[in-house]
């Protein structure tokens, strides 16, 4: 496809992001915000500049993730959903990974007929920059711009990939595994994705457990709380799991492990410690005096359309009369509602701001358990899960380990809005009122596990020897 047809689509869906942002998203209208309405004209006016430079797929969702990126918002995402294996892109031959600090060589195109770097070789620099200013100023821009170490670390393997035409690196600096210093001019080509796939997306990947599972062993429930996203069948295999958790006795230490969790449904995470500890109770004299945490739906046709869906998804995941399903169909009739009469905002109700101070104050415990109590959590856990560590680190005395998390603005709750490419925009439909966790604020734990998360055995041992 030609150059000029690949920008036509991406200034399509340029313009069709924009105007979602201003028809429904809760910061465009949000007082406490205005960053947001300020980059959504200010964003808007550097993507298009970006245009002219768009010459295939990839640099075409770069001009739009430019854009959606500025918001810095992980429940604000351009999808790629119509890529083609047969599409084309432009890549250099080799592709490094972060490991320890350093930019390492794990793969090269086979058949390539210009000089690469060895499998194993380390990348110093590019044309005077190093490994990390190409990241962050080549590849950050154009895809997340949170500040978060796993984010950043996992575009390394980008800097073998054209982000904009006029981006291309011209000599790379490497030290090869014997030591000796090498330095290549870097070629571009065209390659077919499923090569590109084959020969360097593939290479090192990792799918994170997902599955909701227990165990206990010398007395310690340990708890994967992977999937907050659980299908029809899996909602079945959590309410198995919820009722035996429920039914354990003689257990001295619960471990929630968060590690794959990227967040879905918060009630999850809610049953799950109910499940384990029976709640977390307090004395809950004057309770009222505290501000209240609440959010606001903003009003739109997109929202109404995103709830719509959440009613069909509850509908099939729990059933049609679930409190679940039935809660949400509420909430859609009041964003009807809100729409017939022009208001602006549904409001849900609210409960109240509590924090790790005010719950120890009021001499919180837990209904069923008075062992210890921690939680894992990666550099991945966003959203529900988030909500979840939240609430595990409100009880007194509870332990955070792991890697600083993820983190959220404070709008949340993802509707799809289709746009002319085919591609989705994914936008959030809620404001967070009061929440005691800050906007774009990550949670950094207690005690930090400087290990391989991949590993279960580490990550069992290292957890317990703090717990002892």
């Amino acid at each position: 496809m030609p150059a000029e047809q690949w920008q036509a689509i991406a200034l399509a869906d340029l313009r069709a992001v924009h105007t979602a942002i201003i028809d429904a998203h809760p910061g465009y209208i949000d007082p406490d915000n205005p960053g947001v309405r300020a980059w959504s004209e200010q964003g808007y006016r550097e993507a298009q500049a970006l245009i002219p430079r768009v010459v295939n797929y990839d640099t075409m969702m770069s001009a739009v993730r430019y854009y959606v990126s500025g918001f810095q918002d992980g429940h604000l995402a351009y999808s790629d959903n119509v890529r083609s294996g047969d599409f084309h892109e432009i890549v250099n031959g080799w592709r490094v990974d972060e490991q320890h600090g350093k930019a390492v060589v794990t793969a090269v195109m086979p058949g390539w007929s210009d000089p690469l770097p060895p499998v194993g070789a380390t990348l110093q620099d590019c044309d005077g920059r190093t490994p990390e200013a190409i990241v962050a100023e080549d590849q950050v821009p154009y895809f997340d711009r949170r500040n978060s170490r796993s984010l950043r670390n996992g575009m390394f393997p980008e800097i073998g990939s054209l982000r904009l035409s006029g981006q291309e690196l011209k000599q790379c600096t490497f030290i090869r595994p014997d030591g000796k210093t090498i330095a290549l001019k870097v070629v571009y080509r065209s390659v077919r994705t499923m090569d590109v796939w084959k020969s360097l997306r593939s290479v090192g990947a990792h799918s994170p457990a997902r599955r909701n599972r227990y165990d206990v062993v010398d007395n310690v429930l340990w708890i994967r709380a992977a999937n907050f996203m659980p299908g029809p069948d899996e909602a079945k295999e959590l309410d198995v799991m919820l009722k035996e958790i429920a039914a354990l006795r003689d257990v001295r230490s619960i471990v929630f492990d968060t590690r794959g969790n990227a967040g879905g449904e918060s009630v999850i995470g809610q049953r799950i410690f109910a499940a384990a500890t029976g709640g977390l109770v307090f004395n809950t004299t004057g309770l009222d005096r505290l501000p209240v945490v609440f959010a606001q739906w903003r009003v739109s046709d997109i929202s109404i359309s995103g709830v719509a869906h959440y009613v069909d998804e509850m509908s099939k995941r729990h059933g049609p009369n679930h409190a679940r399903t039935q809660e949400t169909k509420k909430l859609l009739d009041k964003l009807r509602d809100g729409r017939h009469v022009g208001n602006t905002w549904v409001d849900t109700a609210g409960m109240p701001r509590l924090t790790r101070a005010e719950v120890a104050s009021r001499g919180g415990w837990l209904r069923r358990f008075a062992g210890k109590v921690a939680v894992i959590t990666d550099s991945d856990c966003a959203s529900a899960c988030l909500d979840f560590v939240d609430l595990i680190r409100l009880v007194p005395g509870s332990l955070h380990l792991g890697r600083t998390t993820a983190s959220d603005t404070v709008y949340l709750e993802r509707a799809a809005v289709p746009l002319p490419s085919g591609n989705v925009l994914f936008m959030p439909m809620k404001v967070w009122r009061n929440r005691v966790r800050g906007d774009g604020e990550a949670l950094v734990p207690h005690v930090e596990l400087n290990i391989d998360f991949n590993n279960d055995r580490a990550v069992r041992a290292a957890v317990l020897d703090v717990l002892r």
